[in-house]
């Protein structure tokens, strides 16, 4: 499907908030026909000794159930490739996407300074760092 893609990463924390952009999306039916979502966080390879995410892939699991987000929606394990990162935002980009930051607080926001620095149109929290530095 041709679809833009919405895109978000981040750790797989409560605070990140990465199942509520989940879930946001899952809710939205008009959102799902314009956009595919792919959130890049967390290791689904192995089972977490965190116990808070190890509650947020329950959650992320139970979104992806509920809502019936196969074939819309992407859930990718942390990548620690640099480069291939970079790869990740200029092709979001280049296929008409946007990145999405949904922390409820975010410090500095590295990520948003990386897809607003490829030409990412950038949605962020105002809570923190993020609403200084997208203006």
């Amino acid at each position: 499907c041709n679809k833009p893609i919405l895109f978000t990463m981040a750790r797989l924390d409560r605070v990140k908030n990465l199942t509520g952009l989940v879930e946001w999306y899952g809710k939205n039916t008009k959102l799902r026909e314009l956009a595919n979502l792919v959130v890049v966080g967390g290791d689904r390879r192995k089972e977490s000794k965190d116990i808070e995410e190890q509650a947020e892939m329950k959650k992320m699991y139970n979104h992806i159930e509920k809502y019936n987000l196969n074939g819309q929606f992407r859930w990718i394990s942390s990548q620690m490739n640099r480069v291939r990162n970079g790869e990740l935002y200029r092709y979001i980009c280049d296929t008409k996407g946007a990145f999405v930051q949904p922390a409820l607080y975010e410090a500095f926001g590295l990520t948003v300074v990386e897809a607003m620095t490829c030409g990412l149109p950038t949605f962020a929290t105002c809570n923190g760092g993020p609403a200084e530095i997208i203006v």
